[in-house]
């Protein structure tokens, strides 16, 4: 038996109890699922989000794990690792941008002649 027989079968045997009933619960039935309808018919409209949307903010808003104290510690974790990458850009990158404006105009410091590499590199450039 498929669905649409036996969907047939039960609208069958529910109107054969129609006659039993009163005309006053007949209405009140009537409008009840005419209500149902029409909620179900707004109800039926797509709604355009993410599925998963809901669902991770649920998961995460309800772990065991997620407190104000982690969060505020890995925020904190974050800003460190932009801090440091931010001196290494930066302030490193202008010491290295002194040694070369330095070596281009022969003004070099003691220290760059002591360094064994550069004492390799010398040797390499002048061949």
């Amino acid at each position: 038996m498929n669905e649409q027989e036996l969907a047939r079968q039960i609208v069958q045997h529910l109107d054969r109890g129609l006659g039993q009933i009163k005309q006053g619960t007949l209405y009140q039935l009537q409008s009840a699922r005419q209500a149902a309808l029409d909620g179900y018919r707004e109800a039926a409209q797509p709604a355009y989000v993410p599925a998963w949307a809901g669902d991770i903010a649920f998961r995460v808003s309800h772990n065991r794990f997620f407190s104000l104290r982690n969060l505020l510690a890995a925020g904190l974790l974050v800003l460190g690792m932009v801090g440091v990458t931010y001196w290494q850009v930066v302030v490193q990158g202008n010491d290295t941008a002194e040694i070369d404006a330095s070596l281009l105009s022969g003004e070099l410091p003691i220290d760059a002649y002591l360094d064994s590499g550069f004492d390799a590199w010398l040797k390499r450039s002048s061949q």
